[in-house]
């Protein structure tokens, strides 16, 4: 089962269990032009989940092209299972060389610039929020879906696995948006908040973002980037607060 983010964006989640909450761990599925398209590829922990959800999505057929925001295994572990290592699946990857990287196959997309994919144009943008050098956010110009990859997450509790941000009473909760960013982006409590949040701003001058679709988190609808963005450039700052360096 996918969850509706955009006309042409769907959403497969599966989550840890994280101390009592839930981390996700999603992929995306985009319907291009010229066939489907997923954004990641999940966890290894879940692939029986994964490819029955990407199976049923896809009548059977799999995707046709998969884009990875970068190769560790949260992200990339299910590249062969769903046809990634074959002919028939068009595979992109934001490494510098993906054959370091375990990916000999893939189509390598140059971080600050755009490719097409299965007619859909994709821009590949530096991202001021990531865990691993190679990262890339990945910018849907058709639906407008900013792909953030290790930024933009959240925990939730059980039962709200589903949600999207417009489904939390206040949308996605300040304290979950700090928790996960504490925990995931550790270097927050080194860099200045300020300079993270200015390059946020362009990005979001540049691009027009209907949805941000992060993949360990809920996706933020557009009418809720505003309030999210709040949320974050706080726990950003009570990061770096809690964490001064002598």
């Amino acid at each position: 089962m996918t969850v509706q983010v955009t006309d042409r964006v769907e959403w497969i989640n599966q989550c840890y269990d994280h101390e009592g909450s839930h981390e996700h761990v999603s992929l995306y599925l985009l319907r291009a032009p010229e066939g489907t398209v997923l954004i990641d590829s999940g966890s290894f922990y879940h692939r029986e989940e994964i490819t029955a959800a990407v199976d049923e999505a896809t009548d059977g057929e799999g995707p046709d092209a998969i884009i990875l925001s970068h190769s560790d295994y949260p992200h990339a572990a299910n590249v062969s299972p769903l046809g990634g290592d074959t002919e028939d699946v068009e595979l992109v990857a934001s490494s510098a060389s993906p054959a370091q990287q375990g990916l000999p196959d893939a189509r390598k997309c140059d971080i600050g610039g755009s490719l097409t994919v299965k007619g859909r144009e994709f821009s590949f943008i530096d991202p001021p929020l990531a865990d691993r050098s190679h990262t890339t956010w990945i910018y849907d110009h058709g639906d407008g879906v900013l792909f953030t990859a290790d930024g933009f997450g959240n925990y939730h509790d059980p039962g709200q696995c589903d949600y999207l941000s417009g489904d939390f009473p206040d949308v996605t909760p300040a304290e979950r948006i700090y928790e996960y960013h504490r925990d995931n982006l550790v270097w927050l409590r080194y860099v200045a908040p300020e300079k993270v949040e200015r390059t946020l701003d362009d990005i979001f001058a540049e691009y027009d973002v209907n949805a941000v679709a992060p993949i360990h988190g809920t996706p933020i609808e557009g009418d809720d980037v505003d309030t999210y963005r709040e949320r974050l450039r706080d726990a950003m700052e009570r990061i770096a607060s809690e964490h001064v360096v002598a």
